[in-house]
């Protein structure tokens, strides 16, 4: 992690340090974002680094013939539950860990980046209890699943 490494996520800063952290992570996202694909603009500005913190990793999928790598999270919003499904396109298959979410309680923070070379954007999520998972790509896609309102029929 570049900016909100483990001591910041786990709460071993003092609040001073804490939120410069953060400020100094959103500053960047604000710089990155021009150039940013609208998906990727959007799901930095939903999680800010720490608005995913908590959410289970319900699914992964790798479809090495479409270098495409699905990743489905849970999260919570005012409605309820639901589910978010984070497409990456353009990957590298064989740089994809398929096996990072195994033994994985929730994810603890997140960060998005240009990745070396300026070509490729960069997720990079730390994980809990240990491990982060670090993924490259073109582009992505974003789908919200939210509960059902209640409704009567």
């Amino acid at each position: 992690m570049r900016f909100l490494n483990r001591k910041w996520a786990e709460g071993g800063y003092d609040d001073y340090t804490t939120h410069l952290y953060l400020g100094v992570y959103l500053r960047h996202l604000e710089d990155i974002a021009p150039d940013a694909p609208q998906n990727l603009r959007v799901l930095g500005a939903v999680s800010q680094g720490h608005n995913l913190a908590g959410s289970q990793v319900a699914a992964t999928r790798l479809d090495r013939a479409a270098k495409v790598f699905h990743l489905v999270i849970s999260v919570r919003t005012i409605e309820g539950d639901g589910y978010l499904e984070i497409r990456y396109e353009g990957i590298d298959p064989d740089a994809v860990d398929e096996h990072a979410f195994e033994g994985v309680d929730y994810l603890l923070t997140d960060e998005i980046d240009v990745a070396p070379g300026g070509e490729q954007w960069e997720h990079r999520i730390l994980l809990s209890p240990d491990g982060e998972f670090v993924i490259r790509f073109k582009d992505l896609q974003l789908k919200l699943d939210l509960p059902k309102g209640g409704q009567d029929e």
